[in-house]
This record gives structure tokens, sequence and C-alpha cells, in this order.
């Protein structure tokens, strides 16, 4: 019990942190499209000011919608011969896909604004799928096992 819900909190951040850095990135390069100077350090000083600033409201979003997704993916993993890393990667990925487009279809609008493009809402699913691969191989204890 206590491995999956390091594995959950693990999963959860991995998805945020990457969710968040890849939204920053995507806005600052819309805004050196436009042909304002973007400096590494700004790059840094606004992702670290992303990560923290977006924490609370982002980040309770991104644990919900996995909370959602990895028990409905163990359900169906019972039933379907797919491998379980391969069965939470693509859970991941669908539900910050699927967080997004709710999110759009609610409010009307885009609520983490990178997702205005198809790269941004697929950079978005991308990091979900890092944060199931991330859940499932702590979950399975995989990490532990190459460890010894």
């Amino acid at each position: 019990m206590i491995r999956r819900v390091t594995a959950f909190a693990a999963g959860v951040l991995a998805t945020y942190t990457l969710a968040a850095i890849a939204s920053t990135q995507m806005i600052l390069g819309e805004v050196a499209a436009l042909g304002l100077p973007v400096s590494f350090g700004n790059r840094t000083a606004a992702t670290l000011h992303d990560l923290a600033g977006m924490a609370m409201s982002y980040l309770p979003l991104i644990g919900a919608s996995l909370l959602i997704a990895f028990p409905l993916t163990a359900l169906i993993l019972r039933y379907v011969g797919l491998p379980r890393t391969l069965g939470y990667a693509l859970a991941g990925g669908a539900a910050l896909w699927a967080l997004h487009l709710i999110m759009i279809a609610a409010f009307g609008l885009h609520p983490v604004p990178a997702t205005r493009t198809a790269l941004g809402l697929a950079l978005q699913a991308a990091a979900g799928l890092v944060g199931g691969y991330v859940f499932a191989r702590i979950a399975s204890g995989a990490s532990r096992k190459t460890a010894q």
C-alpha cells in the first residue's frame, strides 16, 4: 500500500513538473517568436515561478485526473492483455488529454494557455504519459529490482 501511495505521488509530481515546464516553455516560445528576447535566465526564472505558482491550481487537477485514471486502468488491465507499464503510461496520457478537453469545454477557454495548440496539448498528454510510466515502475517495484 505504501509503495502504491509513493508511486502515485511520484507519478503526479513527475506529470506536474513536466506539464508546467512544457507550458512555460511553449508560452516563452511564443514570446520569442514575436521578436522579444528570452534569455536562458528568463526561461529558468519563469519556469521556477510557474512551478511554484501553478501548484495550488494545476497540481490538484492533475492529481484528481490521475486518481481517476489509475484505478480504472488497474480494473481494465485485469481483462486486457496489455503490459502494466504501457497501460498506466497510456492512462496518464489520456487523463491529461481529457483533463484539458474537459476544462476547455467547461470554461470555454484554455486554463493552461499552452494547450491552445495541438503541440501544447500533446506535450501535456506526454507529461501524463511519463507520469503513468513513473507510477507503474515504482508501483511494481521495478526500480528496486533493478537496483539490486
